[in-house]
């Protein structure tokens, strides 16, 4: 399943990256969601990536517009959507 290989994307980037402490997530459109059955409710596309960061320890903010400093980030994740057919 994609979300797997893209947990393990996320764990293995935090790992590399010295256990980053401070995430930003830009959330491109929240409401650009998709249904997840292992929860059994939509979700967006940062939702795992955040909820991976969060149990590995980092702290994590998100939103849907970019902070126009990043400085105080160790670590920024862009999601963009989700591929529709």
């Amino acid at each position: 399943m994609k979300t797997g290989y893209l947990m393990a994307a996320v764990i293995l980037l935090g790992v590399t990256s010295a256990l980053a402490s401070d995430v930003f997530i830009y959330n491109y459109d929240f409401n650009d969601m998709i249904w997840d059955p292992v929860l059994g409710d939509s979700v967006d596309c940062g939702h795992w990536i955040e909820q991976t960061l969060l149990a590995i320890g980092d702290d994590v903010d998100s939103g849907a517009s970019m902070p126009t400093d990043l400085s105080q980030y160790d670590m920024v994740f862009v999601t963009m959507g989700f591929f529709r057919c």
